[in-house]
């Protein structure tokens, strides 16, 4: 499956939720980009992907198209139902679609940006394997 973008109609079916060391990271604005790696599923290859608002679409945009659910997000630990029901907290779970090129797997990675006391952040919420 090729997704490239937030307007694709097809349902998205998680594999499963990649495990991670660390899940938040210091940047400078909004604008930043982020160099984020995980190790693929089968853990051998190491991948590499540059996270951004810019590049970046809301997630709300693919529950809303029902593409995705909050409740299939909470079972694979996304967030907590109720946070991501939660309409004023929506706008803050962006996704990006990753396809390596070193294997043929298609990763949607969910994380926000946010400030906090002048101090800019990225958390990444989950790398989920997609199909």
């Amino acid at each position: 499956m090729r997704v490239t973008a937030s307007n694709d109609m097809n349902k998205i079916s998680i594999i499963k939720k990649i495990q991670l060391g660390d899940n938040s990271f210091p940047i400078q604005n909004l604008y930043s980009k982020l160099s984020f790696s995980f190790y693929c599923v089968n853990g051998r290859i190491k991948h590499e992907v540059i996270l951004s608002f810019e590049t970046s679409f809301l997630l709300n945009d693919l529950i809303k198209n029902e593409q995705i659910t909050t409740d299939t997000l909470a079972k694979h630990q996304i967030s907590k139902l109720e946070n991501l029901n939660n309409t004023e907290r929506s706008f803050l779970y962006r996704y990006q679609f990753f396809q390596p090129k070193e294997c043929n797997k298609c990763y949607m990675i969910i994380f926000d940006i946010d400030e906090y006391r002048e101090y800019w952040g990225c958390h990444i919420y989950g790398v989920l394997e997609i199909e």
